[in-house]
């Protein structure tokens, strides 16, 4: 995940107004679904990345494509980054609300990246290390419960990598075979 300062900054605007209002859940409902339809449609996205395009034509083609129940919160924040010309940011944006919303909620998105598929006893093992491990820092974000996103990649040979709030822990074999190779080169 690429995230920039400005789709960080963006995303925790609205977090904290969506928080104000007390519509969380709804914000992030509405901002996967809207994200999830500008990418099933690209023509949406190259319309409101357009610089030849008028702002008041995409707000005129905002209001006609958004359902009339859509939160007000949502459309205002679509017209502040059609402004801003920051429209492109929205998948960065709500990948960043989406975890700021679990860590609010008491959850952490943890992804497992590992050689093969690891087993459920495994997994659960992992979840439990992660969960004492990040409750014992004693933070009030501490983690109530931990979803492990699995993916294989089995360029790593063995072990696996775990990246979680913008954290990597890699106990990969790839890695480790870096290492010693870069031992080696330096003597």
């Amino acid at each position: 995940m690429s995230e920039t300062l400005a789709s960080i900054r963006y995303a925790r605007a609205l977090f904290e107004i969506s928080r104000k209002e007390d519509c969380l859940a709804e914000t992030e409902a509405w901002l996967s679904l809207f994200e999830e339809n500008a990418k099933r449609h690209p023509r949406i996205n190259a319309l409101m990345q357009n610089p030849i395009v008028s702002d008041a034509e995409k707000f005129a083609f905002l209001d006609k494509i958004l359902p009339g129940d859509t939160l007000t919160i949502l459309k205002n924040f679509l017209r502040v980054l059609i402004e801003k010309k920051r429209f492109a940011l929205l998948g960065e944006i709500r990948q960043t609300f989406h975890a700021l919303y679990d860590r609010h909620r008491g959850s952490l998105e943890v992804v497992l990246i590992s050689a093969v598929p690891l087993s459920e006893a495994v997994r659960n093992k992992l979840k439990e290390t992660l969960a004492a491990k990040l409750g014992s820092s004693g933070g009030t974000g501490s983690p109530k419960e931990i979803h492990l996103v699995q993916k294989t990649e089995p360029s790593l040979i063995g072990g696996f990598i775990l990246r979680f709030d913008g954290k990597e822990i890699d106990c990969s074999f790839k890695k480790r075979f870096r290492e010693i190779e870069q031992q080696l080169l330096a003597q």
